[in-house]
C-alpha cells in the first residue's frame, strides 16, 4: 500500500510514521526509540507518570513498573509530570534513563485527605497541612512523631519523657482548657484511634494531615475541639508484585550529660560550703581526709585517690535496629498491601529496653463499577524491661562515693547520706511490661449512580497490657520487704461504627460536595492489679503472689463510655473562585449529664480564588494562585473523667456502718467524696474560633506557602467551684470560666534551584501563640493554689522573683514611720538570694510573689532543606523555641547540700573572697522563703541530617534487584541554648530521660 502510495516509513515500538518516499525527515533521521524508568525519591517507580518529548507532540505513560519508551532524538527534551510531584526536564542522551522525580511542595491539583472524604489542595477553605511520605523520611526515628516536629506550623510535639516506647504529648495551636483535655483527636484510616502513636510503624504512613481551624474539624465535633490528626497508611496500586525491605541501624547515646563537679572542684565546693553554711568549719575540720566536710565512705575513697563519673554507670550506648519486609501490588480490581516489621530499640540509660512487632494487611477489592469492598488490620505487640537507675542520684553523687559493697551488691548510701542512695539500688529488679494492640477496619461502599456513595465503615480496636515487677533480695526495696512484687493488667476495647453519604457532582460553573455521616462509638476498660511482700525465696518473681505473706492487695475496675453523633456538610464552589463549607454535627456523650448529654456545633467557611479573576490572572503571569479563607465555628470538649457527673462514694476502711435494717455492720463506710456529688446540668465546653487565611504560589510552584491569624474563646470550662462546707462536701464540677487563645501561623516553601541534575528546596514555618484565661469563677478572683490568673497565661510559675544576691552594705533593714526597725527580708544575710518586693510595703512576705512567666513557647521557627543531584540526595533541619520559661537549677545553690552536693560544673557561686560571682548563692543560703529560679529558655537543635544514594535500575538489575537505597544519618546532633546543663530540652526537670542522638544507617531494597 505505502509502495503504490510512493509513500515511506518508520516503526517505533507501536507507533508507524509515513513520509514521501526518499525524503525522510531530518528529526527522524537520528530518531531511535528512548527508554526510560521513572521513579520516586525513594526508587519506587511511579505507574502512570506523562512522558511527553517538547515541541514535538509525541507522548507516552510509564507502565506498571514506571517504564515507558517513546521515539526521540539525542538532545531532545523530554518533559515528565505526575500527581504530587513537581514536573521534571530532562534531555535526552545515549543509553536508558532513569529519572527521579520529587514530591512537590505545592502540587495545586494533588488530591488530600481531610475529614470523611478528599478535595483537591487548591479548593480547601479549611485551614490545614499536609505531610508526605518524602517528608517523613527526613528522619529516621522508629516513633511517628519524631518524624513530624517542625513540620507543620502550629503543632507542638514535646517529649518530656524521651524513654524509647513513650508517647509526646502533642497540642495544636496551644491549650484551650484548663481543667479537660488538650489532646488533639488521632484518626487512622477513617476512623478514631486511642491507642499509642507510638505502636504506628512510620513505614506503613502514606501521609499525614494536621486540622486547625474550626471548619476543618468541626465535623469531629467535640473529639476534634483541640485539633485533629488524620493518618493514611499506605495501600496497594496498581502494579506488578513488588517485594521491599527497609532496614535501618543506628548507635545511639545520650546527646549531651551533665557537667558535674570533678574530684578538686568537688573539695573545694565541700569546703566552702562547710564553712559558710550552718556547721561554721574551721581548721582541721576543713580538711578532706580528717575533717568533716566529707563523709567517712568517701573518705576511704578519698585516701585512695579512687574517684568515679557515676553518669558512665547509668548511661551507655546502644545498638538499635529496625527492620521492615512488605509487598504490595495490584490490579484494576484488586490492590494489595502487607507488612511485617520488627525494632529492637534499647535505651541510652541502663535497663530501658523496648521491642516491637508490627504486623500490617491491607486489600481493597473492586467487585464491580458499583461495589467496593476493604479490610485493613494491625497488630502490635510491645515489651519493655528493666528498672532504670535514678539518675538524680547518679548526677548528685559525689566522685568518691563507694559504689560496690563487700557482698557483690550496690552499697545502698554511697556517701553514708540516707536521702541520696544508690541510683544502681533497684535496677536489678525483674520488671516487664507487655502490651498488645489489635485494630482492623472494615467498609463497604456502593455508588448507585454517578456522583453518590455510601459507605459503611467499622473499625476495632483492642489494647492490653500485662506489668509485672519483682524486687528481690538483691534489690534495695527487695531487702527491706523480703521480696516484694506486684502484677496489674488493663483490657480495653473500643469500636466505631460509621455511616457516610456523599453526593459529588458538577453542573456547568457550579460543583457541589454533600456529606452526612451517622457515627456511634463504644469504649470500654478492665483492669486488675495485686501486690504482696515477704515471699520465702525469689523464685517465682512476680507470677506467684499468692505465695506472699504481707500486705497482701487485690484491686479491680471498670468503666464504659458511649458517643453518638450526627453531621451534615455542604462544600459549595462557583466557577474555580468562589467557594463557601457549612458544617454542622450533633454529639451525645455519655459522660454529661442527663440534662446535657446532646450538643450541637456548626462553622461555616468561605474563600475566594482572588488569583482567578481576570484582573490578576491577566496581569500577573507569574501568579499561580492566591486565595483568602475566612472561616468561623463552634467545637465542644468532651475531655473529662466518666461519671463527673454522679453521686460518687469512697470507702473509709476502719468504721462501722450499720446499713438497712440494722441487723449487721461493715467494716467500711461509703462516704461522698470532696467532689463527688453530682452534677446531671453539667455541659460541654464549647471553644468559639475564628480564622483568616491565605494561601499562596507564584512562579510555578518555586514560591508558596500559607499564612493563618487564629483567635479563639472557650466558654463554659469544666472547673470545680467551692461550695460551702456545710453542704457535706467542698466542690462540684461545673460550667464556669473563660479562656482565650489567639496566634500566627505562616509557612514558606521554596524551590531555589532547579536544573535538569539539582534542585535545592526550602521549607520554613512560624508559629506565635499566646494564651489567657479571661475568667475563672465568676467571683473575679484568682486561684492561686491552681496557679490559675485572670488575664495571664493558662501555665505559668507563680513563685518570688530571684533579683540578685545581697551583698555587704546592702540595706538588710529600715526605719518605718513609727521609728520600728524593720527587716526586708527575713533571715537574708550577704550572699543570699534577693527576693523582688513586689507590692512595694518594704518587707518580703507571701503577698510578693508574682506570675513569672508562661511554660508556653513565645513562638517557634523550623527550617528544612533538601538538595538532590542525580542519585545523590540530602537534607537537615533545625528546630527553635524560644521564650519559654523554665526551671533553672544551676543557681540553686539550696540544693547542693552536704547529702546532694556533686552537682552543676563550673557555678560562679557567691564566697566573701568573690562577691562579683553572681551565678549562684552563697554555698551556706538556707531559704528563709521557698522559692526557685527561673529563666527564658531559647534553644535552636540540629533535628536531624541524612545523606544517601539510590542506584539506577540498570546498575542493580544485575543483582536481581529493581531498587537499592544508601543513606546514613544523624537525629539530634546537637542543641544551642541559653540554657545548660539540661538531659531533655522539652522538660524542664535537668534529671529526666535524656534525648538520644543516634547514628544511623538506612538501606532501601527493592526485589
Amino acid at each position: 500500500m505505502c509502495a503504490k502510495a510512493k509513500l515511506d516509513y518508520r516503526i517505533f515500538g507501536r507507533q508507524v510514521t509515513l513520509f514521501p518516499k526518499g525524503k525522510m525527515p531530518k528529526n527522524l533521521e537520528a530518531t531511535t526509540m528512548v527508554k526510560g524508568t521513572v521513579v520516586d525519591n525513594s526508587g519506587e517507580p511511579l505507574v502512570g507518570a506523562a512522558v511527553v518529548v517538547k515541541g514535538a507532540g509525541e507522548g507516552t505513560m510509564t507502565d506498571l513498573d514506571g517504564n515507558f519508551m517513546l521515539p526521540a532524538s539525542k538532545g531532545q527534551q523530554l518533559e515528565i509530570s505526575y500527581v504530587g510531584f513537581a514536573t521534571k526536564d530532562v534531555t535526552v542522551g545515549d543509553g536508558p534513563m532513569e529519572i527521579r522525580m520529587s514530591e512537590s511542595t505545592n502540587n495545586l491539583d494533588e488530591v488530600v485527605v481531610v475529614g470523611y472524604g478528599t478535595m483537591k489542595k487548591k479548593d480547601l477553605t479549611g485551614g490545614l497541612t499536609v505531610v508526605g511520605e518524602e517528608a517523613l523520611k527526613m528522619s529516621g526515628s522508629a516513633n511517628l512523631m519524631d518524624r513530624l516536629v517542625g513540620q507543620v506550623a502550629g503543632f507542638s510535639i514535646t517529649s518530656s519523657e524521651a524513654k524509647p516506647g513513650s508517647d509526646q504529648s502533642l497540642l495544636i495551636r496551644g491549650t484551650n482548657s484548663l481543667s479537660g483535655g488538650n489532646s488533639p483527636l488521632v484518626v487512622l484510616d477513617g476512623i478514631p484511634y486511642e491507642g499509642s502513636i507510638g505502636d504506628i510503624d512510620p513505614n506503613i504512613v502514606e501521609s499525614l494531615t494536621v486540622l486547625k481551624d474550626a471548619s476543618s474539624v468541626a465535623i469531629y465535633g467535640s473529639r476534634g475541639s483541640n485539633g485533629v490528626i488524620l493518618i493514611q497508611t499506605k495501600k496497594g496500586t496498581k502494579s506488578n508484585a513488588k517485594v521491599v525491605y527497609k532496614g535501618t541501624f543506628a548507635v545511639a547515646s545520650e546527646m549531651q550529660r551533665i557537667e558535674t563537679m570533678g574530684p578538686n572542684e568537688y573539695i573545694q565546693f565541700k569546703q566552702d560550703l562547710g564553712r559558710l553554711g550552718t556547721k561554721k568549719l574551721t581548721g582541721i575540720d576543713l580538711d578532706p581526709l580528717y575533717g568533716q566536710v566529707i563523709s567517712a565512705s568517701e573518705r576511704i575513697n578519698y585516701a585512695q585517690g579512687i574517684t568515679r563519673d557515676w553518669q558512665d554507670d547509668v548511661f551507655r550506648t546502644s545498638f538499635q535496629h529496625n527492620h521492615q519486609l512488605s509487598i504490595s501490588g495490584g490490579t484494576d480490581a484488586t490492590s494489595y498491601m502487607a507488612a511485617v516489621s520488627y525494632l529492637d530499640q534499647p535505651g541510652v540509660v541502663v535497663n530501658s529496653n523496648y521491642e516491637r512487632i508490627n504486623v500490617y494487611t491491607s486489600i481493597q477489592q473492586v467487585l464491580n463499577k458499583w461495589l467496593t469492598i476493604g479490610l485493613t488490620g494491625q497488630f502490635v505487640n510491645r515489651e519493655t524491661g528493666g528498672n532504670t537507675p535514678n539518675l538524680e542520684h547518679a548526677i548528685k553523687q559525689a566522685p568518691y562515693g563507694i559504689f560496690m559493697a563487700d557482698d557483690g551488691n550496690y552499697y545502698d548510701e554511697p556517701m553514708d547520706y540516707s536521702n541520696l542512695p544508690h541510683p544502681m539500688r533497684n535496677v536489678r529488679a525483674d520488671s516487664k511490661n507487655t502490651s498488645r494492640n489489635v485494630l482492623y477496619n472494615g467498609f463497604i461502599e456502593i455508588a448507585p449512580v454517578k456522583g453518590l456513595t455510601l459507605k459503611s465503615q467499622y473499625g476495632y480496636n483492642y489494647r492490653d497490657n500485662y506489668t509485672g515487677t519483682y524486687y528481690g533480695r538483691n534489690t534495695a526495696d527487695g531487702q527491706k520487704a523480703e521480696g516484694k512484687g506486684s502484677v496489674s493488667t488493663s483490657r480495653t476495647v473500643d469500636w466505631t461504627w460509621e455511616n457516610i453519604v456523599k453526593y459529588d457532582n458538577t453542573f456547568g460553573k457550579h460543583h457541589i460536595d454533600l456529606t452526612a455521616l451517622y457515627s456511634m462509638q463504644e469504649k470500654n476498660n478492665k483492669g486488675t492489679s495485686g501486690s504482696a511482700e515477704s515471699f520465702i525465696n525469689d523464685d517465682m518473681s512476680f507470677y506467684s503472689l499468692g505465695n506472699g505473706e504481707k500486705n497482701i492487695k487485690t484491686g479491680s475496675s471498670f468503666w464504659k463510655e458511649t458517643m453518638m453523633s450526627m453531621m451534615g456538610r455542604i462544600n459549595y464552589m462557583f466557577d474555580s473562585k468562589y467557594m463557601v463549607t457549612l458544617t454542622g454535627r450533633s454529639d451525645g456523650a455519655s459522660v454529661f449529664g442527663r440534662n446535657n448529654k446532646y450538643a450541637f456545633f456548626p462553622s461555616a467557611a468561605l474563600a475566594w480564588h482572588i488569583g482567578n479573576e481576570s484582573f490578576l490572572r491577566d496581569n500577573a503571569q507569574w501568579l499561580d494562585m492566591l486565595k483568602l479563607r475566612l472561616s468561623y465555628g463552634a467545637n465542644g470538649n468532651n475531655a473529662i473523667s466518666r461519671y463527673t457527673t454522679l453521686d460518687r462514694l469512697y470507702t473509709d476502711a476502719g468504721i462501722k456502718y450499720v446499713w438497712g435494717d440494722g441487723s449487721s455492720a461493715v467494716n467500711a463506710t461509703f462516704l461522698p467524696t470532696s467532689d463527688g456529688v453530682g452534677n446531671p446540668n453539667l455541659k460541654w465546653e464549647t471553644t468559639y474560633t475564628a480564622n483568616i487565611g491565605i494561601d499562596y504560589s507564584f512562579f510555578n510552584g518555586r514560591i508558596n506557602g500559607s499564612i493563618d491569624i487564629y483567635r479563639s474563646r472557650t466558654k463554659d470550662l469544666l472547673m470545680k467551684r467551692t461550695v460551702p462546707i456545710m453542704n457535706g462536701y467542698k466542690n462540684i464540677m461545673d460550667n464556669i470560666g473563660e479562656t482565650e487563645n489567639k496566634g500566627i501561623e505562616a509557612t514558606l516553601n521554596t524551590i531555589n534551584i532547579q536544573t535538569q541534575d539539582f534542585q535545592w528546596r526550602t521549607s520554613l514555618s512560624f508559629f506565635l501563640n499566646r494564651d489567657k484565661i479571661v475568667e475563672l469563677r465568676g467571683d473575679g478572683k484568682d486561684d492561686i493554689n491552681n496557679k490559675w490568673f485572670i488575664g495571664k497565661p493558662l501555665s505559668v510559675f507563680y513563685d518570688f522573683n530571684v533579683i540578685g544576691i545581697w551583698q555587704e552594705g546592702d540595706e538588710f533593714t529600715y526605719t518605718d514611720a513609727a521609728g520600728n526597725t524593720v527587716t526586708r527580708q527575713k533571715g537574708a544575710q550577704p550572699g543570699d538570694a534577693k527576693l523582688e518586693d513586689v507590692n512595694g510595703d518594704g518587707v518580703i512576705t507571701d503577698d510578693d510573689k508574682k506570675v513569672i512567666g508562661s511554660k508556653r513557647p513565645s513562638f517557634t521557627l523550623s527550617m528544612s532543606n533538601q538538595f538532590n543531584y542525580k542519585q545523590f540526595y540530602a537534607s537537615f533541619m533545625l528546630y527553635g523555641s524560644f521564650g519559654r520559661w523554665m526551671s533553672d537549677n544551676i543557681p540553686d545553690i539550696s540544693q547542693y547540700t552536704f547529702s546532694t552536693s556533686n552537682y552543676i560544673h563550673g557555678v560562679k557561686y557567691w564566697t566573701p573572697e568573690h562577691p562579683e560571682n553572681t551565678d549562684a548563692p552563697s554555698p551556706g543560703y538556707v531559704k528563709t522563703f521557698s522559692h526557685g529560679y527561673y529563666k527564658k529558655q531559647n534553644y535552636l537543635q540540629i533535628k536531624n541530617i541524612t545523606i544517601g544514594y539510590s542506584f539506577l535500575k540498570e546498575d542493580v538489575k544485575r543483582f536481581g534487584l529493581s531498587g537499592l537505597d544508601i543513606n546514613v544519618g544523624v537525629d539530634n546532633l546537637h542543641v544551642f541554648s541559653n540554657m545548660r546543663q539540661l538531659l531533655n530540652y522539652d522538660n524542664t526537670w535537668f534529671a529526666s530521660y535524656p534525648m538520644q542522638r543516634a547514628w544511623r544507617l538506612g538501606l532501601t531494597v527493592t526485589f
